[in-house]
């Protein structure tokens, strides 16, 4: 004849704590998991709402270098639109060669402002004479 465990032979609850317990690790695996999937998604959506913002802004700075001769005033607005976004810069001309730039970066879902000081390589009057 067989010899049978004793703690299968008596059943007083022996398991229920075990599989309880168990079952408890289990869950709160899933839980923290779950959690911190949506914590990595949220980031990445701020991240790529980010770089979206800097690309704005490099791509306005950019535009507005092309266009310097154009802007003959000490101060004044320009406007870009973009397809991610639109860009407004506001300019102050300190010197011949240098602006200062108040940007307003607007997408979808956010708006940004950065100021920035933009160094030309040469004079303004240089590019107005050709």
């Amino acid at each position: 004849m067989k010899k049978q465990l004793s703690f299968i032979n008596k059943q007083h609850g022996f398991f229920l704590p075990y599989v309880l317990f168990i079952t408890a690790i289990v869950l709160f695996v899933l839980t923290v998991n779950t959690n911190t999937y949506k914590n990595d998604i949220r980031i990445i959506h701020n991240h790529l709402e980010q770089l979206k913002i800097e690309t704005l802004v490099q791509m306005g700075r950019e535009k507005f270098k092309v266009e310097t001769g154009t802007h003959t005033d000490e101060r004044g607005t320009v406007s870009y639109s973009f397809p991610p976004g639109n860009v407004k810069i506001i300019y102050n001309r300190l010197t011949l060669t240098e602006y200062r730039l108040f940007f307003t970066v607007e997408t979808g879902e956010k708006t940004y402002t950065n100021i920035n000081t933009l160094l030309l390589n040469e004079p303004i009057e240089k590019v107005y004479k050709e």
